[in-house]
């Protein structure tokens, strides 16, 4: 009934992890008691966990990354705490928990931290800064922030029942496979993962077709802010490499569950070519990471020095070219492999050759600050320390890509060091930097500058006590890792980078403390103007906080810093521009959606951790009817009246009067000029036409584009897999072959079923858009009776192979087959599931504009399933029984 699941799941014999549970219990407790007597639920659910607001939904993954944030550094300190105390002693924690310590830690600060922390400055800012009004998709965005949360809890559900996996934050395989790890700490990571990675990919998809496609009238690419290129390009990288994870996960999944042999050391299975897989995800992942971090040091750094960023075309420049130069470094990561001379000197030279764009950032946002007004506020020292840090961890990444050095340094606390040095020094500042940036955006009131200031002096210093010993211990041999050890030359470094562990806690202490005073004192440091800092894009032209609608009139952006010429021309002329002509809106319902999958993604990972296979089974009903559901709404906008947003939009006109009166502290007025300035010290602005963009796209293009993207990341999934099976296509392990297995006929029958039924569905969609409902429904049917017709042909031929004793438990090749052909019949069968619900929508509703756009996507999905199909066919079956 309950699978694997038993009272020995609660660790009652290990009082560290349980006198932790008690205390996340105890706190979880205390805070659903409180919010129950002061009567929060109905505020919470309605303005926030119901949300599709890009705004709330941005800073509830802030909330969560700062909760994570807390619960890794816990992490960290218990670590630096083990190995000051473990010289010549076992120390405090037993191997097997302090094994667990680290993999929980990497795993939190890199998934549940720093990814979602970043992803939280992007949904807060990037609409704003285009000057639109939400992103493109929003209830899929609130599934997004409720997938990460739904992964987060699974993860901090492995401290009280179970266990967290002991493999390492990338769970390298063998010692990840069933044979070396038989518990369910692997499961809670890859389940955990599965789904954050799933909500990850969708919040790229959303993101590339928001920054293309919806973008207010003459914001072309070329004016948007840094930190929307910046953004764009990570949401690529996520769209790109993100498939790479999941495919890994899965291979790694079936040889756990179903006896797979992928990256296990019998049978044919291949570990490398997890490492190979993983990295290929794996850096790309840190450019996803510390791009947006880019991009917000870019507008902190021009806002506060009070000058356009220096050099934004190189700028721009460099960012797609870090974007295209991450999938062509990932072997640096195990050069000791034996890859040979030539592999590794390609990519230690690769390696180097992506430092120069980088390079060419700093010395950008160096040249900023040259001659500029500088205010040393705290965003500002956040940037300016990220500065030096990030340079010392560029040049000892460097160092690390000459393969000779890494050969003596792979594996030792030299790399922790640097990858510290890049991930604190880069993403983490970066983070905190738009936290501080943005915090009176999104609030209304600063944060207590005094109190940050001295977190940010906590944070800093506190890194440099705690890691730099860490690079001398690496030198010295120390490898990471280490439960304990018994060198005296390290004990001196190990307690000193303890010391600079407590240092960073007292940083995050005071932030905690900042917060809390800023609250108290909100009154005092309200923001009443929006804009607080003198700032230049167009989210510092709203209210602060902005309403749900952002812009009452979307701005109409004549060059770039577009709010900041409109506020210099406004000062100049000390009058506000004229009134707009205000029209009705149309803005997205909140929807439970997000919640609601998340809680059934919750319950399906569960079960399938604890092979509690009757709940899985519940969870996926669920899930579906959940989607079923949301499809089937009827009323899933609402319309703001003209004068509802005049009334509105009066508030804030008014309260920009003292600014450009020139009355308001803090803003700077500048010598106003129509026309460019080359080579003078003017800061002007200059009005220029729309540039060919004149806003956001139509819903169909916006879908249709969208969909194209997912269907991207679809075929790099599925060029994971083949991957697998290119390489393991020959790893038969004295089992059959493709020739003595695959029959071309019954294949060509099955190729024949798919082909037509794209046919049939093209035709449907012919009709559909004639608005004939019977040749529409007719080519669904046909297309859906074609498609079962496929997916029996192909059952019965992986029937016959288990009979021959040929499944995929057989050997690595037959492994890789099963796991191809098989995922493309997953994705037909969700297309037969989808193509049910469609029919029943067109049936119901008509043609509704809604449901022709999902019946566009239906069409684009069938029909990429022809393109993986035809290729699968060529090269799986017919090459693979060629003489």
């Amino acid at each position: 009934m309950l699978g694997k699941l038993s009272w020995s799941a609660i660790p009652f014999s290990q009082p560290i992890p349980m006198a932790a549970s008690a205390l996340m219990i105890l706190g979880i407790i205390a805070l659903l008691g409180w919010l129950t007597l002061k009567g929060h639920w109905r505020y919470l659910w309605v303005e926030w966990f119901t949300s599709v607001d890009h705004k709330r939904i941005g800073v509830m993954y802030c909330v969560l990354a700062l909760v994570m944030l807390i619960r890794g550094f816990t992490d960290a300190l218990m670590m630096r705490s083990q190995q000051a105390l473990a010289f010549h002693s076992a120390g405090y924690l037993p191997p097997e928990h302090y094994d667990q310590v680290f993999t929980a830690h990497g795993t939190i600060m890199i998934f549940f931290v720093a990814m979602t922390f970043v992803i939280g400055l992007m949904n807060f800012a990037v609409p704003l800064q285009l000057g639109v009004r939400d992103v493109a998709f929003p209830t899929l965005n609130s599934v997004s922030l409720w997938l990460n949360a739904a992964a987060i809890l699974l993860v901090n559900m492995s401290l009280v029942i179970g266990e967290f996996g002991r493999a390492g934050w990338l769970a390298f395989p063998p010692l990840s496979e069933l044979k070396y790890s038989p518990g369910v700490g692997i499961d809670y990571y890859l389940w955990a993962l599965q789904i954050s990675g799933i909500g990850t990919l969708l919040t790229g998809v959303n993101f590339v077709t928001t920054i293309l496609k919806i973008r207010a009238p003459g914001m072309t690419l070329m004016r948007m802010p840094i930190f929307c290129w910046t953004s764009l390009a990570s949401s690529l990288l996520m769209v790109a490499a993100f498939p790479i994870l999941t495919a890994t996960f899965a291979m790694l999944l079936l040889d756990r569950y179903l006896g797979f042999h992928f990256f296990t050391d019998t049978a044919g299975g291949n570990s490398m070519m997890y490492m190979n897989l993983i990295w290929a995800w794996g850096h790309p992942e840190v450019y996803i990471l510390i791009l947006p971090a880019f991009g917000v040091f870019s507008e902190v750094i021009s806002t506060f020095s009070g000058k356009p960023l220096f050099g934004y075309r190189s700028m721009v420049i460099a960012t797609m070219a870090i974007c295209i130069l991450s999938f062509l470094v990932w072997l640096h990561h195990f050069f000791t492999m034996g890859a040979g001379a030539d592999v590794n000197a390609f990519f230690g030279i690769m390696s180097m050759i992506i430092a120069v764009p980088t390079g060419v950032k700093i010395f950008n946002w160096l040249f900023t600050v040259w001659g500029g007004r500088v205010r040393f506020e705290e965003p500002l020292l956040w940037a300016l320390a990220f500065m030096i840090t990030f340079a010392i961890g560029g040049m000892t990444g460097v160092l690390l890509a000459v393969p000779p050095a890494d050969f003596v340094l792979h594996n030792s606390l030299f790399l922790v060091a640097h990858f510290h040095n890049v991930v604190i020094g880069g993403v983490l500042f970066g983070a905190f930097a738009g936290y501080s940036y943005w915090f009176p955006k999104a609030f209304g009131f600063r944060l207590d500058p005094r109190i940050g200031k001295a977190a940010f002096w906590c944070w800093t210093i506190g890194f440099y006590v705690a890691f730099m010993p860490l690079y001398i211990v690496g030198l010295e041999g120390m490898t990471r890792r280490m439960q304990h050890y018994d060198v005296a030359e390290w004990h001196p470094w190990l307690i000193v980078a303890a010391v600079g562990a407590g240092i960073i806690a007292c940083g995050i202490a005071l932030q905690v403390a900042q917060l809390v005073v800023s609250i108290r004192n909100r009154d005092k440091l309200r923001d009443l103007t929006g804009d607080p800092w003198d700032g230049r894009t167009l989210e510092w032209i709203t209210f602060s906080p902005p309403p749900h609608f952002n812009f009452a009139v979307m701005p109409n952006v004549t060059g770039a810093e577009a709010y900041w010429g409109i506020k210099q021309k406004a000062i100049q002329q000390h009058r506000l521009m004229d009134l707009p002509d205000y029209q009705p809106i149309e803005m997205p319902r909140n929807s439970p959606t997000g919640f609601i999958a998340a809680f059934f993604a919750v319950v399906t990972g569960f079960a399938l951790i604890w092979h509690i296979w009757w709940m899985v089974i519940v969870g996926l009903i669920g899930a579906f009817g959940t989607f079923v559901g949301f499809a089937w709404r009827n009323r899933y906008e609402y319309e703001l009246p003209a004068a509802e947003l005049a009334h509105i939009d009066d508030e804030r006109r008014q309260a920009r009067i003292a600014l450009v009166e020139g009355r308001e502290k803090g803003i700077h007025k500048v010598e106003y000029s129509e026309t460019k300035a080359h080579g003078s010290r003017k800061v002007g602005w200059i009005e220029e036409p729309h540039g060919g963009h004149l806003g956001p796209a139509t819903k169909r293009i916006i879908t249709g584009y969208g969909f194209w993207i997912f269907l991207l990341s679809d075929f790099i999934l599925f060029a994971g897999f083949y991957a697998a099976y290119a390489v393991l296509a020959h790893a038969t392990a004295g089992g059959p072959t493709a020739v003595k297995l695959f029959d071309l006929r019954i294949l060509a029958i099955e190729t024949g079923c798919l082909l037509l039924s794209s046919f049939a569905c093209g035709l449907a969609s012919i009709a559909a858009n004639a608005r004939n409902m019977l040749w529409t429904q007719i080519g669904y049917v046909i297309t859906g009776a074609l498609g079962l017709a496929f997916i029996g042909l192909e059952v019965s031929e992986f029937a016959k192979m288990i009979a021959m004793g040929a499944g995929p438990g057989r050997s690595a090749f037959l492994s890789a087959f099963f796991a191809l052909v098989g995922l493309h019949g997953v994705h037909v069968t969700i297309g037969l599931l989808w193509l049910g619900t469609m029919m029943a929508q067109f049936w119901a509703k008509g043609f509704r504009a809604d449901i022709m756009r999902r019946g566009l996507c239906f069409a684009l999905f069938w029909h990429a399933l022809d393109i993986i199909w035809v290729g699968i066919f060529t090269n799986v079956y017919l090459l693979g029984t060629s003489p």
